[in-house]
């Protein structure tokens, strides 16, 4: 999600029109807070600062370096969804699978993938692997 987007949607939850972001913010009409939703307009940091404040959350939400939308404990997100959201389903699905497992299979687990990594055939560019197949 761009900032743009970050911000209409966080707008949006809260139930401000632009128009009362726009003032929120210090600019006199909802058009310039159109174009920065539009990714059309460049933010400058105390820019980005005075949006999070307004929209009660966190600069780093809205650039796209937190899925937190406030300073709430981290403890409240579930870590699972912030690796999907970073790492993709496939990662997130090992995630779910490992948590499962027992100390015994944690460890078996760990030095199977160890030994896997360490072999050339599996850690070698997928290009490669495209050209034996041809």
């Amino acid at each position: 999600m761009s900032i743009g987007q970050r911000i209409k949607s966080r707008r949006e939850e809260l139930g401000m029109s632009q128009e009362d972001l726009a003032h929120r913010i210090g600019y006199k009409s909802k058009s310039s807070i159109n174009k920065i939703e539009l990714d059309i307009q460049q933010l400058r940091q105390s820019k980005i600062k005075q949006i999070a404040d307004a929209l009660e959350t966190t600069t780093d939400y809205i650039m796209g370096w937190s899925e937190r939308k406030n300073d709430e404990p981290k403890e409240k997100y579930d870590v699972t969804d912030l690796i999907k959201n970073q790492y993709g389903s496939d990662v997130y699905e090992l995630v779910q699978l490992y948590s499962k497992l027992n100390e015994a299979g944690k460890n078996k687990i760990m030095e199977e993938l160890r030994d896997t990594a360490a072999l050339p055939k599996y850690t070698e560019p997928v290009k490669r692997d495209a050209q034996k197949m041809a």
